[in-house]
């Protein structure tokens, strides 16, 4: 009999299933795999904290032909000659040709918007519209935008600004706004009491 009791006893160790160290390995598995995701993003980020992000949105057939230094002095003089000019600044940033047009302070809606549509004739006269401002199917082209105000608002000058905008997207048509003049007046009313 007693070799009975010892075979039993055998049987009984050799049939026991040893689970539990596996589901607590599987447990510690499945709580490290975020620690590790989060350990790997905190790491990565770390290593170029100190280098600026660099990109490029235009592609090598995009801005062809491109905008000279010497077109953009001939854009400068050419608007700086019209009538009532005081002061003009050109710069081409972001694939955006701006132009600010700063003119006579007492001048009127009418002068302004004549002054905005004579130097957008100028600077398409140097930079044909159809050439450096309208996308074609295969490349992006530039924007141009020219904005003429006869004052910028400050402490001397608070009431009476007219600011007109003349912008063509590579994308769009070109288009002529009075940015100071409200194109729902009666919306207006409705948030001014």
């Amino acid at each position: 009999m007693g070799k009975n009791v010892k075979n039993k006893n055998r049987r009984k160790k050799r049939t026991a299933p040893k689970q539990g160290h596996k589901l607590v390995w599987f447990t510690l598995v499945i709580i490290l795999i975020p620690f590790v995701i989060i350990g790997y993003v905190i790491l990565t980020s770390m290593g170029g904290q100190n280098e600026p992000v660099v990109g490029n949105r235009f592609h090598s057939s995009d801005l062809n032909p491109s905008i000279s230094k010497d077109q953009i002095s001939q854009v400068q003089n050419a608007v700086s000659s019209i009538g009532s000019v005081q002061n003009v600044e050109v710069n081409l940033k972001s694939a955006t040709l701006r132009i600010s047009v700063d003119i006579d302070d007492g001048a009127n809606a009418d002068t302004c918007n004549s002054i905005a549509q004579e130097a957008y004739k100028q600077v398409t006269g140097i930079l044909p519209a159809d050439t450096y401002f309208t996308n074609t199917e295969d490349s992006k082209m530039y924007d141009l935008e020219i904005d003429v105000y006869n004052f910028l608002l400050d402490d001397t000058h608070t009431d009476g600004q007219i600011y007109y905008k003349v912008y063509k997207t590579g994308a769009g048509e070109v288009s002529t706004q009075n940015m100071t003049q409200p194109k729902d007046q009666e919306l207006v009313n409705q948030l001014v009491r």
